[in-house]
């Protein structure tokens, strides 16, 4: 034991305090380093400085060292002390410290969320889960332990746990940016950026609406694929359904459809269910076959959503003989375009007399495009590339297939602009056309372009290679007839 001739004073250590309060680190870092000198035993002063030097930044280790040598129960040192190790690398050594401040002191919340955060760099997510719930146990409002867990529920792809921990993270700090970071990822991943533009493109609703209406009646059973915002199911139930049961496979978007649902006060008659059309259990999920399927989960490009192969399973397995499909048809349509004010987001020549055409070499040759406030210029009629007959057909096989697009006008040809067009039904159409600007739309258009423009004369064909693999249309061109060169 140290005797209390070699302890410093009380007012010793308020003098170094007083300074570390007032925010005077050096003058704290001064003080308690000459108090040092006179009681090297002194396991507090030794605290003191080291806390005094992490303020400012400086190397801290050896100081903290000396405290955890001379203040063995004291867990607050060995916490820290981890917190230093895990910094340097030294991830074993750190979790032998958070060990031992857990063995002072059970009930040291930081302790607890400061290992999980180490066991989770280590690999070891079940553990570091437990340490993270201890915490948060042992202090409820503790922001960064809920920021912890949130982000080893991410890791989980357990979206809504996730969120509920970083809310819970927020509503106590909201300024904590581990927080405001995760949130945004976990909300950025299950929410697609188009899922808003969608719910307010108010003609793409209307058509759907007006198709349903005009195919719903009393008695009858709807499927939709991909639930979204519920607004389609709530459509549905509005226009008379018996019963409408959607099916998202996303947990955040389904559990946030239940309670839009509720709050529009259609909770009995839709029922949303958290799973992939293609693990829907009929007489489990869904009652009974239905009478209508509708859906909106049509990529850009049409396919990218894996609609066909789940409405092919819907019509074998969940669809009544004869059942509506809404949409009926859907068409990958394209035309060639051009125009200066496309051009200059999809090609570049030069700049203040600098050559950077060598730069179109590197650029993507598929491009969506994002802007619709540029005037695109179609140089040839509109064209049918793929049509898929979604009530006839069975089965939607790949295709390849040439086409040839006749030049309406003279110009300078960019490459090939691809849209979608959907037939609700026999008189109701939908279609995001290259022409039409819109101040929202999810569905955009798609641009293949030429490895570099190419001047056409009215009356000149355009060759075409189309093609698609059930999820990603393509199309390439093969030449120009008759061809003119300069």
């Amino acid at each position: 034991m140290t005797s209390s001739q070699n302890l410093p004073s009380r007012v010793e250590l308020e003098s170094v305090l007083e300074f570390y309060n007032s925010g005077n680190y050096s003058a704290a870092e001064r003080r308690a380093l000459s108090l040092t000198g006179l009681y090297p035993g002194a396991g507090h002063l030794w605290k003191l400085l080291w806390a005094s030097l992490e303020k400012q930044g400086k190397k801290s280790l050896s100081a903290l060292t000396k405290a955890a040598e001379l203040l063995p129960k004291d867990a607050d040192v060995h916490n820290n002390m981890g917190v230093s190790l895990k910094s340097l690398g030294r991830l074993d050594d750190a979790l032998d410290c958070y060990q031992r401040a857990i063995s002072i002191d059970n009930d040291y919340a930081e302790a607890h969320s400061n290992m999980g955060d180490l066991l989770d760099e280590m690999g070891r997510h079940s553990e570091a889960i437990v340490c993270c719930e201890r915490a948060i146990q042992l202090k409820p409002q503790f922001a960064e332990a809920h920021s912890n867990l949130a982000k080893l529920y991410l890791k989980q792809r357990d979206a809504i746990k996730a969120k509920h921990h970083y809310q819970k993270a927020l509503n106590v700090s909201p300024t904590l940016i581990s927080a405001q970071q995760g949130m945004n990822k976990v909300l950025s991943k299950s929410v697609p950026r188009w899922h808003v533009p969608m719910m307010n493109e108010g003609s793409r609703n209307e058509a759907y609406f007006a198709a349903l209406k005009s195919a719903v009646t009393n008695g009858l059973d709807v499927l939709e694929i991909g639930t979204g915002s519920g607004l389609l199911a709530m459509m549905a139930a509005k226009a008379g359904a018996k019963r409408v049961t959607t099916c998202e496979v996303e947990p955040l978007l389904a559990d946030t459809a239940k309670q839009i649902i509720t709050d529009n006060g259609y909770t009995g008659e839709i029922s949303v269910v958290q799973k992939r059309s293609l693990d829907l259990n009929l007489g489990e999920d869904l009652p009974e076959k239905a009478n209508i399927l509708v859906s909106e989960i049509f990529s850009s490009e049409l396919l990218a959503e894996g609609v066909l192969q789940s409405i092919e399973d819907a019509k074998e397995r969940l669809l009544k003989p004869g059942a509506n499909i809404i949409p009926k048809v859907g068409s990958i349509m394209v035309g060639l375009f051009g125009g200066q004010d496309i051009d200059r987001n999809l090609f570049v020549e030069d700049s203040l007399g600098f050559d950077l055409q060598h730069f179109n070499s590197i650029v993507p040759r598929k491009q969506t495009v994002l802007r619709h406030d540029l005037n695109i210029e179609m140089q040839s009629d509109d064209f049918e590339a793929f049509r898929f007959e979604f009530e006839v057909e069975k089965e939607f096989p790949a295709e390849a297939k040439e086409l040839q697009l006749t030049a309406t006008k003279d110009g300078r040809c960019s490459g090939i602009i691809q849209w979608i067009r959907l037939e609700l039904d026999d008189e109701i159409e939908y279609q995001n056309h290259p022409r039409d600007k819109s101040p929202v739309s999810n569905w955009q258009c798609c641009a293949y372009l030429f490895s570099q423009p190419i001047d056409l004369q009215a009356g000149q064909t355009v060759i075409i290679s189309a093609s698609h693999n059930r999820s990603t249309p393509w199309f390439t061109l093969m030449g120009v007839e008759p061809w003119t060169s300069e």
